[in-house]
């Protein structure tokens, strides 16, 4: 279902895998642009903005090769 907070939990709980158990001192995310739902919720796990880029393998693709990276580093 939307809007329930699952991708948000879902989301939590991958970071905390990552640093908890692979003990990354990084994790990254990519979405297109478009996708305002996505961005959000990288934001709200505390991940914060790095920069937008053309994606390379979505060259002939308008929509979606415009894309935003994000970054969170282990507290």
């Amino acid at each position: 279902e939307w809007n329930k907070g699952f991708a948000t939990e879902g989301a939590k709980k991958c970071l905390e895998y990552a640093f908890n158990y692979l003990k990354l001192e990084n994790v990254y995310s990519i979405t297109p642009k478009i996708n305002t739902k996505s961005e959000h919720i990288m934001k709200k796990i505390g991940l914060e903005k790095q920069y937008e880029f053309e994606h390379s393998l979505l060259p002939n693709n308008n929509r979606l090769k415009t894309c935003v990276l994000y970054k969170t580093e282990m507290k």
